[in-house]
């Protein structure tokens, strides 16, 4: 089964509601299985779709230490979207928006975009990258140290590469990376970098600004990601900038990724792939930038 999520997580649905999600289940022929409170996490393969009513941030945490891919539906206030944020969740599918028959529970049955591979120490951070590239019909590796870089990019091939310069030394990153540049397996690649922090030009005066094609905050790139990766058609302007290797502003629009054309797409995944970025309002401050475009 090749599902989106294979935990749902209810929140302030209806009776109604749930009876009307669990026979969609049974409709689309996807194998289910209810979480009940009392008897703790249900043993089940990834093929079993487990979903549970009533759901709690730590809900969240326990469907993550049981390796499980979580999508939330039902109706949240600020808060109560944000405390599901802080426990981990990456996938918030607001009923006070769109139709609970809309939601997309399968993954494209073939992969869309160029794959990833996020060099973080952060597993929250990896987290949210692999979450939004699989739903957009591709995938994130996750390499944690630097020294075992060079076999995760000639084993992946990724596409794009996010350098995560909070996690690890400056000092420490830069000449390993630089060994990497010019090697045929070395892809375009973007750096995480807090513009608030002191000494930030300093750093990429150090080397940095000769790794990375632009440099962005992290919500920025989860942004722009959503909406290049999510969309057909790109908005006609673009909502985000970065700071490129000279250390001046640049449209963001300049990194564009290939478009799906649409005689690639079969009739339920060219729906799809216009629906999707409703399920990415989770990004936090400034997430809502870009949505009052019409998909």
């Amino acid at each position: 089964m090749n599902l989106l999520s294979d935990a749902l997580l209810l929140h302030r649905l209806s009776s109604d509601e749930q009876e009307f999600l669990v026979a969609l289940l049974k409709w689309k022929g996807i194998d289910h299985l209810e979480w009940v409170r009392s008897s703790g996490f249900p043993s089940s393969t990834k093929e079993v779709l487990v979903w549970k009513k009533d759901a709690s941030p730590d809900d969240v945490r326990s469907a993550h230490d049981w390796s499980r891919e979580v999508s939330l539906i039902g109706r949240f206030d600020a808060e109560e979207k944000n405390s599901f944020v802080r426990a981990g969740a990456t996938r918030i599918y607001d009923l006070n928006s769109f139709a609970l028959e809309e939601f997309p529970f399968f993954k494209f049955s073939k992969p869309l975009h160029p794959e990833m591979v996020v060099l973080t120490q952060s597993s929250d951070l990896f987290s949210k990258y692999r979450s939004l590239l699989r739903a957009c019909g591709s995938n994130a590796h996750w390499c944690k140290d630097i020294l075992g870089l060079p076999n995760m990019l000639k084993e992946t091939k990724p596409g794009v590469l996010v350098l995560d310069s909070e996690s690890f030394s400056i000092r420490e990153l830069v000449p390993k990376m630089k060994g990497l540049l010019g090697t045929p397996y070395f892809p375009l690649s973007f750096c995480l970098i807090d513009f608030n922090k002191e000494n930030v030009y300093q750093n990429l005066a150090t080397g940095l600004k000769d790794i990375a094609k632009a440099f962005f905050e992290p919500k920025d790139l989860l942004l722009f990601l959503r909406d290049r990766l999510a969309l057909a058609s790109p908005p006609k302007d673009s909502f985000f900038q970065a700071i490129d290797w000279s250390g001046s502003p640049r449209n963001i629009r300049e990194y564009e990724f290939p478009n799906v054309p649409d005689g690639m797409l079969e009739r339920a995944e060219a729906a799809y792939l216009y629906r999707i970025r409703r399920l990415f309002l989770w990004m936090g401050e400034g997430a809502n930038r870009g949505t009052e475009i019409s998909a």
